[in-house]
């Protein structure tokens, strides 16, 4: 299995991104991994430089997107743009993708099997009009928005569907048909004329494109990572997502590497590791 992951980074050093580029290592093995990486402005101007010869030194895979694009905490659409062409650019035979963010780690080698039953996994509610969603005013003013809903739902918005960029995963031939749709519609510089325009675009044009892709009646699977909404992960949250068995990796869990539930990752990390 050949699998690319995409990815919008940042930072002012490339510790995190290494310790993610190892924990995807040991538990995505031994499935052939290439790491396309969109670097956002405002990072460290050595990043690239420091990251590409940690990955020469160590045997990551990693690929640069061509441009570097503004991005934001919330908002990694223009990313998502950069990242697709510059999969598309590099001839490759990948099986499958796996989008994520630099914030993610994995904790259960069982998200292999996920991705190769083939499912799409991205999530799968209905957007909402009337909602206390903080982005929905936004969301509704973007003129993208509202010509896409037009092109492809007879302009109804509940047709529209939400779900999330870190751990989306799709077949290398879906991944195709719904970049060609995302390219065609959403790569501009509308997010770029002001700060009042941006809004996780990613959460509602992922999943509708994908519906789009594969039809009203597919049913997407969960994310493969989840977003907790709570500040402090715990080792009771890793051990209830391995008894659910529909998430197989945290956000935000490596912002204190000093606490239990990261040491506790670490310890499955380096179980699943040994048994490689």
């Amino acid at each position: 299995m050949r699998l690319a992951l995409l990815s919008p980074v940042h930072g002012t050093s490339i510790e995190h991104i290494a310790r993610q580029l190892d924990n995807y290592r040991v538990f995505l093995a031994p499935f052939e991994l290439r790491h396309y990486l969109h670097v956002s402005f405002g990072s460290n101007e050595n990043f690239e430089t420091d990251l590409t010869a940690f990955a020469a030194r160590e045997g990551h895979d990693i690929v640069f997107t061509k441009r570097r694009r503004l991005t934001w905490r919330y908002c990694t659409a223009n990313a998502l743009s950069e990242l697709i062409n510059t999969a598309q650019s590099h001839p490759c035979d990948h099986d499958a993708v796996l989008i994520h963010t630099d914030a993610d780690l994995i904790f259960s080698k069982d998200i292999k099997q996920s991705i190769l039953s083939g499912l799409i996994h991205c999530g799968d509610k209905q957007f909402r009009i009337r909602t206390k969603w903080k982005w929905i005013e936004r969301s509704l003013s973007d003129p993208r928005l509202q010509r896409f809903a037009n092109l492809y739902f007879e302009g109804d918005f509940k047709k529209l569907r939400r779900g999330r960029i870190c751990g989306c995963s799709m077949p290398w031939n879906i991944f195709e048909k719904f970049s060609k749709i995302y390219l065609s519609e959403f790569n501009d510089t509308y997010f770029e004329s002001t700060i009042d325009t941006q809004w996780p675009l990613t959460e509602v044009s992922i999943p509708s494109i994908l519906k789009i892709v594969m039809g009203e009646d597919y049913q997407f699977m969960p994310p493969l990572i989840s977003a907790p909404k709570k500040k402090h992960i715990t080792i009771r949250d890793i051990s209830s997502a391995l008894k659910k068995g529909t998430s197989f990796g945290l956000k935000k869990i490596a912002r204190d590497t000093n606490s239990e539930a990261f040491q506790y990752l670490m310890q499955l990390q380096e179980q699943a590791a040994q048994e490689n």
